[in-house]
């Protein structure tokens, strides 16, 4: 299943202090087939990452353990996506 993660910068201090550590984290995430894709939006109000899971549980596992909500303390939304390009695994 893909889920979408909309990343807001609520707090920009928070996001400096986290970015390191989410910038890695989501590159194992990448290294484990889980992140497929992600980057901050053109406005600089937040970004996006696209996962690709068993389920919600694992998607919202994977999100509670990101920097950015640990440690950033930025808001995090996790939405069911229906790809309706690209490959189905």
């Amino acid at each position: 299943m893909r889920f979408a993660v909309l990343i807001n910068y609520t707090d920009p201090a928070g996001r400096e202090r986290a970015l390191p550590a989410h910038r890695e984290y989501l590159a194992k995430g990448r290294e484990q087939g889980i992140v497929i894709e992600s980057g901050p939006f053109a406005d600089g109000k937040g970004g996006m990452y696209l996962l690709e899971v068993a389920d919600s549980s694992a998607a919202h596992a994977f999100v509670e353990a990101d920097p950015y909500r640990t440690d950033g303390k930025l808001e995090l939304i996790v939405r069911e996506w229906n790809s309706v390009q690209g490959p189905k695994r």
